[in-house]
């Protein structure tokens, strides 16, 4: 119950939280929405759990997605804080297009899982911070949402999907 609670309250802070807008593009600049479609696997963890079922820690995931229509990799360097398996989770992610190009995000979200033991069946939703880039995306700023899931327990497979728009 305390987890619906506290992803209420996240959700009403979404939706009330004032939009920050970005300067209007100059002539020099490019503005492009980028969509990324991940299935990570985790590589590593360290997760503590506690009493009152609390988990906290870390997860490196990886997978594979498409930039436009190149090739691309996926690392997300995650930190999660989770009761009842919902919490926050933020971290950093790089994708890395087959041409040697890069874009870093982070990323500050909620997970909600079932109210039932464990964490499978659990649905994320977070907001995208462009960090920069390297080669075409050098200097690259933006912002955006990602959203996705994970059927099976902490730890397994992550569907996510991240809508990002680039300024450069």
């Amino acid at each position: 119950m305390r987890a619906r609670a506290i992803a209420a309250l996240f959700t009403a802070a979404l939706i009330t939280t004032p939009v920050l807008v970005a300067p209007a593009a100059t002539a020099d600049s490019k503005v492009k929405t980028l969509t990324f479609e991940v299935d990570y696997v985790s590589t590593q963890t360290d997760l503590t759990t506690l009493p009152g079922d609390v988990t906290y820690g870390w997860n490196h995931l990886v997978g594979p997605t498409r930039w436009g229509k190149k090739r691309a990799e996926s690392v997300f360097l995650g930190s999660v804080d989770y009761i009842n398996g919902s919490g926050g989770f933020g971290g950093f992610v790089t994708f890395i297009r087959s041409d040697g190009a890069r874009l870093a995000v982070s990323v500050d979200g909620w997970a909600t899982s079932p109210d039932t033991p464990g964490t499978a069946n659990t649905h994320f939703n977070g907001a995208v911070r462009v960090i920069g880039g390297s080669g075409a995306y050098a200097g690259a700023r933006g912002s955006g949402t990602m959203t996705g899931y994970r059927k099976a327990d902490l730890g397994s497979p992550v569907q996510l999907t991240f809508t990002i728009t680039v300024r450069r």
